[in-house]
């Protein structure tokens, strides 16, 4: 069967591949109440995450309710999904380049989530923030960025909902103990190529304070990367636009346990000759909790 490669990226890339459907449709399944367990969804997609490493190169960019741009930086994410155990880290600079936060965050087997920050220019070690708390003035939080939702556990299959098109799964997830301001999040998981195209994170009011939305993809040579993904606070709708710029393939090393965040020099380019692809929008409203 022909297989299409396909990068999730932000959050994080997922490297994805097309799978055979099943003889009973999605829209079948939860019309049955056939619905498979979260674990088992997210398992999935973390499966699915790159099985080399990668540097991605992107912009964020915050813009107010009519549109007008009030902040703008530069984000590198340096990310090992398949290593044991998986390492992250991701880099965040002003618009010149001069470095603000930066974050690493390995996932040990059977353990809790290990995590090094740094801030200012020169990068100094600094007390980790609270993790859902948004960055430098933006809509994203480092849940958002390094996807940690999807490995929090107890996670419930509500039923199926469409998003721009696709059949998409809906989990709900509790938040881990010691997660401030979050009481949960739901999930849309797309399961035939086994990625995230959306994310809602509740407060502790159990009301809706933000929305990760995968907005277009591009093409390097034969890879699909997400390349742009929306981020919108609520009840200010302010937004926040993550988009990548270029992707580098890495050789697996111990950069990601380095004291700085400089980049790797040995990174090589991909092709960027880059297609764009608009997924249609949808009319499915938000689910109502």
């Amino acid at each position: 069967m022909k297989r299409i490669l396909l990068f999730l990226v932000l959050w994080v890339p997922a490297l994805c591949g097309f799978a055979v459907p099943d003889e009973q449709t999605l829209v079948n399944d939860t019309k049955q109440k056939v619905l498979p367990p979260a674990q088992q969804l997210l398992d999935e997609v973390i499966r699915a995450l790159p099985a080399i490493p990668l540097q991605i190169n992107g912009t964020l960019q915050s813009k107010t309710t009519d549109g007008k741009t009030d902040r703008k930086m530069q984000l590198e994410m340096l990310l090992d999904w398949q290593a044991q155990p998986p390492q992250a880290r991701y880099t965040i600079r002003d618009n010149f380049g001069r470095p603000l936060k930066f974050l690493s965050v390995t996932w040990p087997a059977g353990a809790e989530p290990e995590y090094h920050f740094m801030q200012g220019d020169p990068l100094v070690g600094a007390p980790l923030p609270p993790l859902g708390e948004q960055i430098e003035e933006t809509d994203i939080t480092w849940i958002d960025l390094s996807l940690s939702f999807l490995r929090w556990k107890n996670g419930r299959t509500s039923g199926g909902e469409e998003v721009r098109g696709r059949d998409c799964y809906v989990v709900d997830i509790d938040a881990p103990k010691g997660t401030p301001g979050y009481s949960g999040v739901r999930l849309w998981l797309e399961p035939k190529i086994h990625i995230l195209l959306r994310a809602e994170s509740y407060n502790e009011k159990v009301e809706l304070m933000r929305r990760l939305d995968v907005k277009s993809f591009k093409k390097i040579n034969d890879r699909w990367f997400v390349g742009e993904i929306e981020l919108q606070s609520f009840p200010s709708k302010h937004r926040t636009y993550l988009r990548v710029q270029s992707v580098y393939d890495r050789e697996r090393k111990q950069y990601l346990s380095r004291d700085t965040a400089a980049g790797d020099e040995q990174a090589q380019p991909t092709n960027q000759v880059m297609d764009k692809i608009e997924i249609p929008a949808t009319t499915t409203p938000p689910p109502v909790k």
